[in-house]
């Protein structure tokens, strides 16, 4: 899946005429297997870049292209779908449901495809958790809750993963645990993956750094 995006904007309106320009004519492209990562300040526009490349919202201006169709002119069902079939998201809270076993949350995205329940347990497996797969998200640890979240965005077999600050809430120790396990799951996965991050020991494991401040793109290494 490549994804280009062409002096992407995205305004906010509040009323009484007045704007606020999150986004500054970004122009970025994320090559298929590769691995970005997107630095900058609070209120740089990092996250807002992120949901726009993951189909969470719609620019207000400029093309986001989509194996070179333009997804801005995509009906919102059409939005939807590519989203729902291709991409993945790890946010720093895991979100997992307090009263659903780790099985059943890695299961969410696909419950309506029993045949992904062996794919869900060997991902639990390869991430250290087989001996927890009936436990409750209450039962594990930070870490632990952030892998089950892991299996969960990757159950699925999307072509890009979108990640904003996916070890914000660990120790650092159980932080470089979890990257490194994210990294080579996409890596042997051929998995896209795109990491918002204050860390520059993390963004330093990725190919490829951009930096933004203000809205707009400041540096593309």
């Amino acid at each position: 899946m490549d994804i280009i995006a062409e002096n992407i904007e995205k305004s906010y309106f509040l009323g009484r005429g007045l704007e606020v320009k999150a986004l500054k004519k970004v122009s970025i492209e994320i090559r298929r297997g590769e691995t970005l990562a997107i630095m900058g300040p609070s209120g740089a526009g990092k996250s807002t870049l992120l949901h726009l490349l993951g189909l969470m919202d719609r620019p207000t201006g400029g093309r986001l292209l989509i194996d070179g169709v333009d997804s801005v002119l995509s009906s919102d069902g059409e939005y939807a779908e590519i989203r729902r079939k291709q991409i993945g998201f790890l946010f720093q809270l895991h979100y997992l449901l307090p009263d659903f076993s780790v099985l059943e949350n890695v299961l969410l995205p696909v419950w309506e495809a029993p045949e992904k329940r062996q794919k869900a347990v060997e991902l639990l497996d390869r991430l250290g958790l087989s001996g927890r797969l009936e436990h409750m998200p209450g039962e594990l640890s930070g870490g632990e809750q952030q892998r089950v979240a892991m299996a969960r965005a990757l159950v699925k077999g999307p072509a890009v993963l979108m990640a904003d600050e996916p070890t914000g809430n660990l120790d650092r120790e159980t932080g470089e645990k979890v990257e490194d396990l994210l990294l080579s799951e996409c890596k042997n996965e051929g998995i896209s993956l795109v990491i918002v991050t204050h860390n520059p020991e993390l963004a330093a494991k990725a190919g490829r750094t951009i930096k933004m401040r203000d809205g707009s793109l400041e540096v593309n290494i």
